[in-house]
This record gives structure tokens, C-alpha cells and sequence, in this order.
């Protein structure tokens, strides 16, 4: 299947890291990344193989065996599905990119879903040292910590609200020295990513 993605950047240093910073200056870093994001539509198309989607739902908490198919027929003007499936193919489709452009191997990402309730875990984590390709598109060592997010439409506040929710919530675990990728996927007349980059 076809996924058209934006990328954008996001240097650490303009991420909100002190008490004497606001809601607004995370409101105007957020808004920032949108217009980007919105504007770079698409900065590339990715190819996946239906096959290896299944397979990278292994990594979330369900397989999407037939839903992707399911939900190629429908009309997008309604809800067809829960958030826990939005959300599983946010993830799925997240690790399947990794894979497809970058060569990670499914088994050497770890899952963090499982303590997700703890409230500041990501989702994921790759070391990125064991992956040429990967290690030259961040420009350095370290871990890559994983966030994804699905919505059975585009919504520009749903972006927004959730965007600013994960720049706090993986910025816990990320800074100062490692990786972040922030990933949304959502189905727009076509299946589209949305995808920001942290780095140190």
C-alpha cells in the first residue's frame, strides 16, 4: 500500500524545557510544526508491503489483518472504528516505515505500550546504533524513542492537541541526549503520516 508522509525537524533546544516557560510557547512550537507538516505534504512516498504491516502489528496490541482492506471502501466522513484501533494502526504503521526505510528489524524495537499507564512512556524504543541508515538520518548515537498516534480523519486540533500532549510526554524520557520520533497517521482520501523529528 501507498503512504504519503511529511517529515519536519525539531531541534531540542526550541522545545519548552524550563518552569519559567509557558502554555503559549508550547502553543506556538506546536502550531509552528503543523503549518510545517501541512505544508511539506508529501515529502515523500513510502511503498509498504502488506505483508510486512502484519507483521509490524505483532508490535502493537492487535493485528491488523483486514482492517486496512476493510476500511479502504469506506467513506470517511464517520467513525468505523475505535481509538484502540486507530491507535493500533498509528503504531503499525509507524514500525512498518522504520523497517521499510531505515531497516529496523521489527525485533530489535521494544515495546513500551505495557507501562504506558504510568503516563510518561512512549511507545517504543530503537537503539539506533545497530542501523546505519537510521544513525545517518538522526546525525548521531543514542536511543530513538518512538510516540504514535492514529485518527480515522485529519484534524488539524486533534494534531494539535495531541502533539503538544507528546512533545511533554517524551521529552521525559528523551532529554538531553537522545531521539524522538513523533508519528500520525491518518486517512485523508489516501492513508497519510505525519512525522516529527527530535533530535539533541
Amino acid at each position: 500500500m501507498q503512504l504519503k508522509i511529511s517529515w519536519t525537524d525539531l531541534p531540542s533546544e526550541v522545545i519548552p524545557h524550563s518552569s519559567n516557560d509557558s502554555d503559549e510557547d508550547m502553543d506556538v512550537v506546536s502550531s509552528a510544526l503543523i503549518d510545517t507538516l501541512i505544508q511539506n505534504m508529501p515529502s515523500e512516498i513510502v511503498e509498504l508491503d502488506p505483508g510486512r504491516i502484519i507483521m509490524a502489528s505483532l508490535l502493537s496490541s492487535r493485528l491488523v489483518s483486514g482492517i486496512i482492506d476493510y476500511l479502504e471502501g469506506r467513506r470517511w466522513g464517520g467513525k468505523y472504528y475505535s481509538g484502540d484501533v486507530s491507535a493500533t494502526l498509528g503504531e503499525t504503521m509507524a514500525y512498518a516505515v522504520l523497517e521499510k526505510k531505515f531497516d529496523v528489524k521489527f525485533l530489535d524495537v521494544i515495546p513500551l505500550r505495557q507501562v504506558k499507564y504510568l503516563g510518561f512512556s512512549p511507545d517504543a524504543m530503537i537503539d539506533v546504533n545497530k542501523y546505519p541508515k537510521l544513525l545517518s538520518f538522526l546525525g548521531g548515537k543514542g536511543l530513538l524513542f518512538l510516540n504514535a498516534r492514529g485518527s480515522y480523519k485529519w484534524s488539524q486540533a486533534w494534531l494539535m492537541r495531541n502533539l503538544k500532549r507528546d512533545l511533554i510526554q517524551v521529552e521525559k524520557v528523551r532529554y538531553p541526549d537522545n531521539f524522538a520520533m513523533l508519528t500520525y497517521l491518518y486517512r485523508d482520501e489516501e492513508w497519510k503520516m505525519m512525522m516529527v523529528v527530535i533530535r539533541p
